[in-house]
């Protein structure tokens, strides 16, 4: 403390004596230096990060020497030893927090924080606010002992405040040493929060780096490995088709062996194609089986007993009328007799006539089977005479197992595809050798054509084209896809007639794929609609296929339909009348896919077709059956209803510009299904 601060307080203090006042002052000053607000360290405010022991450092040689030094008794040495012990104690617990502060920054800066450190951070801050506030709660409460302490006691602070520091004056805040240390606080709170910030950051960077070099390693890894997958992939892609190819052919040649001993049992029981010579020509002719054989013998057995009973009966009314002429008692008998024996020879007839119906419902049923028969004979010749019949796999892709059925330049084989794993159809289109060069183009080009149109056909109720490739020079195939069911004319041979509610499901699909065909953008004509040509699957969906013969209609064709350019192909008892117009060329349109509907329906319906049923095609050509068919008759039997009866009129129109094209009359209610 100053001499003019003491010269101050002695002229304010004159009712106080001389003697007693040096102790009093120190007294005072003891108290505001022990219980008072905590002088700042300069130390802690220009020192570096890494200030000095607080146990070097020494605050009574920077007081001024009226502090330190004792003015007359043991007093006065006291209180200048509290005022000394005070402020060291405050500075070592300025100090302390100093360096818990530092420390835990030096830690930070090493990487090593945690968040139990800034936590001791803000403690320690908040500590030094707890004093600073009982401070200001000493100097308030010391008011009361008059104005003049409480001016001693500021200046005092002031005094030593400025002592400490050196070169800071602010006389005007009432505690500045409060101020700087909020304001230290805070921005050792915020530096501190920065720094763990960047802590964080940094470790979060450290991190993901480490996670981006383990995904490097696990990509590489993984890499590696997914080349070893593919390595070992393409090593065993070959024996795995191999395998399953070898599976496959094991049961194509069960089903070879068992298609063909099944031949060979039905061919004792229903008959044999046996070879007969005639000169110098041999021919082939059928012989009925055992089974048709005793058939055939019962019939015949049955026919004679009807004869011999008709005879015996005519005999019989001979008789009775040649003894018409007898007695009254003679005459009644023999009637009576005559009627009894008439009877009997009535009912004898009934019965054979029972046994004949039988017996001819069994004939038609061996008739069938023996037709199935004649088809699997021919398709197994077929099989062995065809080039293909070794389960060859086609395009690296398509093995192919057993042959389907052959038609004039084709054959069409089950296949499975090994790359999709599902069974296809592959059918085989052979060019002659003795073709000319012309021939083997057109015959390509065509078969092009029905690709291209083909290709972009895909609806539930049209068969899929799946690929086309050439083979050889002179043989290429297309893949179509496989239906497992029946055609419609398997159907058909096998059961003539359809009842109503099957056949007209059926019609109804095929209507729902020619609608399909024009829609599209380029209207598609079929042309060669035949029971041949719509397939089943194994749940009874019905499909169209072979496009061969058909026609794209082109945008600038007008109403009347595009000209026929290919007269003369096609299956002539499902064609209009207007295909076979000789005068002109003929115009076609949908309505020649509604005509072949029609004879459809009425195929399935009625057992035959309504014209030119038991002709062949070129008898149809030469009298011209089809140009005849103006009306459509139906018979008796079975029965049908109308809404069927005048949809068959409405497809068989003869007069073509009158016929419903496909899109109209698929607008016929009993071509919808709707719940009534």
């Amino acid at each position: 403390m100053g001499d003019d601060m003491l010269n101050h307080f002695a002229s304010n203090s004159s009712n106080q004596s001389d003697q007693s006042l040096p102790t009093k002052i120190a007294k005072l000053e003891a108290r505001m230096v022990g219980k008072g607000p905590a002088v700042p360290s300069p130390s802690l405010r220009s020192a570096p990060l890494n200030p000095a022991p607080a146990s070097k450092l020494s605050f009574s040689e920077d007081l001024p020497a009226s502090v330190s030094s004792s003015d007359s008794d043991d007093d006065d040495n006291g209180a200048a030893y509290l005022i000394q012990a005070n402020i060291l104690k405050r500075q070592r617990l300025n100090d302390t927090a100093s360096s818990t502060v530092f420390d835990h920054f030096e830690v930070v800066g090493d990487g090593k924080s945690n968040s139990s450190r800034t936590l001791e951070i803000k403690t320690n801050v908040d500590m030094n606010k707890i004093k600073h506030g009982r401070g200001r709660g000493q100097s308030t409460s010391s008011r009361g002992r008059g104005l003049k302490s409480d001016k001693i006691k500021t200046e005092n602070s002031q005094s030593v405040f400025q002592s400490l520091n050196g070169h800071r004056d602010n006389t005007d805040n009432l505690f500045p040493e409060q101020a700087y240390d909020d304001d230290q606080s805070a921005l050792l709170v915020e530096l501190a929060s920065l720094r763990a910030k960047l802590t964080a950051s940094e470790e979060e960077l450290h991190k993901s780096r480490q996670d981006a070099k383990e995904h490097e390693l696990t990509s590489k890894r993984l890499e590696k490995e997914l080349k070893e997958l593919r390595d070992h992939e393409q090593l065993m892609k070959p024996k795995r088709l191999k395998v399953f190819s070898d599976l496959l052919i094991s049961v194509s040649k069960a089903e070879r062996q068992e298609a063909r001993m099944k031949v060979r049992q039905d061919s004792l029981r229903l008959g044999n194609v046996g070879v007969m010579r005639t000169g110098t020509i041999i021919s082939e002719t059928w012989e009925d089986g055992q089974a048709l054989k005793d058939l055939n013998m019962q019939l015949k057995h049955l026919i004679e007993t009807k004869e011999s009973v008709e005879r015996q009966r005519k005999a019989l009314k001979k008789r009775h009328a040649d003894k018409g002429d007898g007695g009254d008692g003679d005459a009644g008998t023999q009637e009576e007799e005559f009627l009894f024996q008439d009877e009997i020879y009535k009912t004898r007839l009934a019965t054979i006539k029972r046994e004949e119906e039988t017996l001819l419902r069994e004939r038609d049923r061996y008739e069938l089977e023996k037709g199935r028969l004649i088809r699997e004979m021919k398709r197994i010749r077929d099989e062995d005479g065809s080039r293909f019949n070794n389960f060859q796999i086609l395009n690296h892709r398509y093995a192919l197992l057993n042959l389907l059925g052959k038609g004039g330049f084709s054959e069409v084989y089950k296949a499975f595809d090994l790359v999709e794993h599902r069974f296809v159809a592959c059918k085989l289109h052979g060019l002659n050798a003795q073709w000319s060069e012309e021939k083997k183009q057109s015959y390509i080009r065509h078969a092009i054509r029905e690709y291209n149109i083909h290709k972009t056909l895909v609806h539930h109720h049209i068969v899929r084209l799946w690929d086309i490739f050439e083979i050889d020079q002179n043989t290429f195939c297309t893949v179509l896809e496989y239906c497992n069911g029946k055609d419609l004319d398997a159907v058909l041979k096998a059961a003539p007639l359809l009842p109503e509610k099957e056949a007209r499901i059926i019609i109804v699909q095929i209507f729902q794929g020619l609608v399909y065909l024009n829609k599209r953008t380029q209207k598609i004509i079929h042309y060669d609609l035949k029971p041949g040509n719509v397939l089943f699957d194994d749940l009874g969906v019905a499909k169209v296929t072979d496009f061969g013969l058909s026609k794209i209609v082109e945008d600038d064709v007008g109403s009347q339909g595009m000209e026929l350019t290919s007269q003369g192909a096609g299956t002539y008892w499902y064609l209009p009348p207007e295909c076979f117009e000789l005068s002109k060329t003929p115009l076609i349109s949908s309505k020649v896919d509604v005509w072949s509907a029609g004879v459809l329906f009425y195929q399935m319906l009625f057992g035959r077709r309504p014209f030119g049923h038991d002709q062949t095609q070129e008898r149809i050509l030469r009298e011209d059956t089809i140009i005849k068919a103006r009306k459509v008759e139906f018979p008796s039997r079975p029965g049908v209803s109308n809404e069927a009866k005048e949809l068959i009129r409405q497809c068989l129109t003869y007069n073509q510009a009158d016929r419903p094209d496909v899109l109209t009359i698929a607008q016929d209610p009993y071509l919808t299904y709707s719940k009534k």
